[in-house]
């Protein structure tokens, strides 16, 4: 089993480099690391030949379609790649491993033909107003304005979108059919064909890009939509049906605290990376998160 891991990075190359070395030597890592950042460390601490930098960068901006730009570009690289994938799982350069390799090759084959995508459909009644709100008053994206002033003026335009109620449904019209919006998680773990499926109808439906270009965190949102609104894929994927989980229960192969913020991984919550069942944790910071590294490294070399 060949695995290929796509890793967006932007910050921490001693990070990165301590997760590429915990991983499988025969796996393929595609990084995207942010156009903000000098990438020549990265790149010093990551030599290996299976390391393959991405040429395209963007200038990343949270929450905002510059995430969605480095998904796909890093989708098309591990597509093009002349090697067969058995999967291809998206990650953080802030990731660890809290699983050896071996139980991560074996966690991934009891899967069988499932793909590793967990999704809510945001089009019901049931999803709660702040996250309606979230979804539905539009965030424009300004490409061309530097990142602090965008930012600015992109509040700005919310604000007053805000103020005279003005809502987008949510969902959106391909090829004469109402696609409802899902959400998931950006970190997933798919099949090379669900990626092909994935790009292709991208590259086929312009009105995707244009629906989900101005809107909140369309990283969560973009790819399980078009998924989800596939009758060949969707069934492959889990659905959460009833009231919205929240991101956590959205996120399968992540031990992650969101709330209130992202919580840095130390050694107090060894116990907790112990009981989840997930595959990897995030985030793991460089001189905060050292000590539970090495427990977790040791912890996985005997596994």
């Amino acid at each position: 089993m060949t695995l290929a891991y796509l890793i967006s990075a932007h910050t921490d190359p001693l990070q990165l480099a301590r997760l590429v070395q915990a991983l499988d030597d025969d796996a393929h890592f595609f990084v995207h690391v942010d156009k903000k950042t000098d990438i020549r460390a990265f790149q010093q601490l990551c030599p290996q030949p299976n390391v393959h930098f991405l040429e395209q960068r963007f200038d990343v901006r949270w929450a905002t379609y510059l995430q969605v730009d480095y998904q796909l570009a890093l989708l098309r690289v591990a597509a093009a790649y002349p090697l067969h994938f058995h999967r291809l799982i998206m990650l953080s350069g802030l990731d660890y491993p809290i699983r050896s390799n071996a139980e991560i090759r074996a966690w991934i084959e009891a899967q069988g033909k499932r793909e590793t995508l967990w999704t809510y459909c945001l089009d019901t009644p049931l999803l709660p107003e702040n996250q309606r709100r979230l979804y539905s008053v539009p965030r424009l994206l300004l490409r061309r304005f530097p990142t602090k002033y965008a930012t600015w003026i992109s509040i700005l335009c919310r604000r007053a979108m805000e103020r005279f109620n003005y809502r987008r449904p949510l969902h959106l019209d391909v090829d004469g059919k109402q696609w409802p919006v899902y959400k998931g998680s950006s970190w997933f773990c798919i099949s090379e064909a669900l990626a092909g499926h994935i790009l292709s109808t991208y590259d086929a439906h312009p009105t995707i890009h244009r629906f989900f270009e101005h809107t909140f965190g369309p990283d969560e949102t973009m790819i399980p939509t078009i998924v989800m609104n596939s009758p060949q894929w969707a069934t492959h994927c889990t659905l959460c049906e009833g009231e919205y989980p929240g991101l956590a229960a959205l996120t399968p192969i992540h031990f992650i605290i969101y709330e209130p913020e992202i919580r840095v991984m130390k050694m107090e919550h060894l116990d907790l990376l112990r009981q989840s069942k997930k595959l990897f944790a995030r985030k793991f910071v460089s001189g905060q998160s050292d000590e539970l590294i090495d427990t977790l490294r040791a912890t996985n070399e005997k596994s």
